[in-house]
């Protein structure tokens, strides 16, 4: 990062200056444990670093509209959390926002903005993002970057965005390999805003991200918590062995462990079932047919 700059807030006709702990600055009188978003844009060196405001403005409504997406993977539900400016400052253009706590309802602000902040450090590490962020999401992530004309740095969190960063979201952007298939798994986080989307989690692999067609919500509704066999599209990462999504067409829901047969229930469950053969015979004819 560049030198230290100074952070001002008018209170009472008065000017205050502090310095942002996001960006390793001293900092004044304030709680500093309330979730912190800081972001840092430089620009060209012919206007000695000075941000043209068509970037800012368009930065201001790509960095708004990731965290919204963000709050929407965490919670499943509308948008409720808003930001206020906590600081500003001069020279390059440094902001320093923070999340108002809803008046209703559960305070998940620390939970949004640290998603938000996990999702720019693994797509800039290269690392896979969560699987809750789909793909009209990760071309916003990409447009905190690639959407500026005229700036020379973007730094979200004390972090450098770079071309890296665009060329890993692209990575991810690209067409997966799809089969007809089916996957099983928990069915958690059923979201309908906006869209029919559920995850789900299977045995082995990473989270799936299903979605589904309207006439399927009854059924997945009552799914919720459920294991379940999901039908359909099943789109494969050009990396990765196993799914990433499905385009569910059917859904089958198991019952819970607790309702299944113990292998002590079982035994003489299948009596006669090989006719007069043994179970050897019955083996061995199977191996004969199979060879």
């Amino acid at each position: 990062m560049t030198g230290p700059s100074s952070w001002r807030a008018a209170v009472g006709g008065c000017r205050i200056t502090f310095r942002s702990p996001l960006f390793h600055f001293p900092i004044g009188v304030r709680n500093v444990t309330e979730p912190l978003v800081g972001v840092k844009l430089v620009g060209p060196d012919e206007d000695a670093g000075s941000v043209h405001f068509d970037d800012f403005r368009r930065f201001c409504n790509t960095l708004n509209s990731c965290l919204k997406k963000s709050e929407t993977a965490v919670t499943a539900e509308p948008e409720r959390i808003r930001y206020r400016v906590s600081g500003l400052a001069d020279g390059s253009a440094v902001v320093e926002l923070q999340p108002i706590r809803p008046r209703k309802g559960q305070d998940r602000r620390r939970e949004v903005v640290t998603f938000f902040k996990k999702a720019v450090a693994d797509l800039r590490a290269g690392r896979r993002p969560d699987p809750r962020l789909n793909a009209d999401a990760l071309k916003d992530f990409k447009e905190l970057y690639s959407g500026l004309k005229r700036t020379k740095e973007v730094w979200i969190d004390g972090e450098q965005l770079t071309s890296r960063y665009v060329a890993n979201i692209d990575d991810y952007l690209k067409p997966a390999f799809a089969s007809e298939g089916r996957v099983t798994g928990m069915l958690e986080r059923l979201n309908v805003h906006n869209k029919n989307e559920f995850i789900l989690y299977p045995a082995i692999g990473r989270p799936v991200a299903c979605v589904f067609p309207d006439e399927l919500f009854e059924q997945i509704r009552l799914a919720v918590k459920r294991n379940v066999t999901v039908y359909g599209a099943v789109f494969y990462p050009p990396d990765g062995p196993y799914p990433d999504s499905v385009q569910v067409k059917e859904l089958e829901i198991h019952p819970p462990d607790a309702e299944l047969p113990t292998l002590g229930q079982l035994r003489g469950a299948f009596r006669g079932c090989f006719g007069d053969q043994t179970t050897r015979e019955f083996v061995r004819m199977i191996r004969d047919e199979q060879g």
